[in-house]
């Protein structure tokens, strides 16, 4: 009696188990679905949270920036997102007259990368006051130490409207960063605030980003005062790691249980179910490679959960495989010397 209670009890537990799991992994999509959905009807820019005050003025002219990270590669660290920048005023409100007039540039690099820099150009020719464009850049990690690999990337972005001194006119974005910052007194730069709004759609991964605005003397500040900082740090999806982490639990308690078998076979002497291990340890042992490529976003290169979990279960099973077939060409050996023995003992007393 107890032990069908003990099966009910189990099945109900598991049953039950199932249904929260679902539950949960729906909810954790759904809400990974909504964070990474960049609205930009409902949703709100922001400035960088340490923006010092009173600055930006109200009504003034400001750049809205609104990023989408679409892909991401852990093979070459590199995310591509969707940028737009456009010209507004602050709080809102309608440009005021003039203002479709005025070039704006903004402007953008890697930390690293500035002699390349992104440019787009507000007002400027064809360009009116929206700016659009797609950007790819790197991110610093190491996809072997799948699941758990995180990356980590930063930009530098400034918008400015420039001017020359001398005649007043309005100076291309490019002449102003070929020539340098050292080199621009005859540019009057007027620094424009930038407001962000930041989505993602990457997939297997998730983003975790935060804004600095720098100081004047940082030495990050390439575009001058109100040069903003963005950094990004990409991990895999909790759900991603869940199950890698499973597989690697379970495949080692599978390959663990055919040692214990091989190690009772051989030390017990059971012979009945010595083939049966065999055939289970050699399924298992064809069967690791494809076990392996079912786990989500596991790269073809080896990783740490490589060393430290598939390498060694293929050689434990391997070996495994190996004694066993050793331990019953042994046995299969004696009987055939002891029945030889048995055979000459017979023709001797004969």
């Amino acid at each position: 009696m107890i032990p069908h209670i003990i099966i009910i009890i189990f099945s109900l537990a598991l049953i039950v188990a199932v249904i929260v799991t679902g539950v949960l992994f729906n909810k954790s999509v759904k809400k990974a679905e909504n964070k990474h959905s960049l609205d930009l009807v409902n949703g709100s820019l922001d400035l960088p949270p340490n923006t010092p005050e009173p600055w930006p003025a109200p009504n003034s002219l400001a750049v809205g920036v609104t990023i989408s990270m679409k892909n991401f590669d852990p093979g070459s660290s590199i995310v591509s997102f969707d940028m737009e920048a456009f010209l507004a005023t602050v709080d809102d409100s309608d440009l005021p007259a003039g203002a479709d007039a005025i070039p704006v540039c903004f402007f953008l690099a890697d930390p690293e990368g500035l002699s390349t820099p992104l440019i787009l150009s507000i007002n400027y020719g064809n360009k009116q006051d929206v700016n659009s464009t797609s950007y790819n850049t790197t991110a610093d990690g190491s996809i072997s130490h799948f699941p758990f690999d995180v990356y980590s990337g930063s930009l530098v972005m400034g918008a400015q409207s420039l001017t020359n001194a001398t005649d007043n006119s309005f100076v291309p974005c490019g002449e102003f960063f070929d020539r340098g910052l050292s080199e621009v007194n005859d540019i009057t730069t007027t620094v424009l605030p930038i407001y962000f709004l930041i989505g993602q759609d990457l997939d297997s991964f998730s983003a975790r980003t935060s804004l600095q605005q720098l100081s004047e003397n940082d030495t990050l500040a390439f575009f001058g005062n109100g040069t903003v900082l963005l950094s990004a740090t990409i991990h895999r999806r909790e759900v991603i790691r869940f199950f890698a982490v499973l597989m690697f639990i379970a495949t080692w308690l599978v390959t663990l249980g055919v040692i214990i078998a091989t190690a009772v076979v051989v030390v017990k002497n059971r012979q009945n179910e010595r083939f049966d291990i065999v055939a289970a340890s050699t399924a298992l042992l064809f069967a690791l490679p494809s076990l392996r490529s079912a786990t989500p976003g596991i790269p073809d290169t080896p990783t740490v959960s490589d060393a430290v979990g598939y390498f060694w279960q293929i050689a434990l099973l391997a070996l495994s495989t190996f004694v066993l077939l050793c331990h019953a060409i042994w046995k299969m050996m004696v009987r055939i010397s002891f029945k030889m023995c048995q055979g000459g003992l017979v023709t001797w007393l004969s």
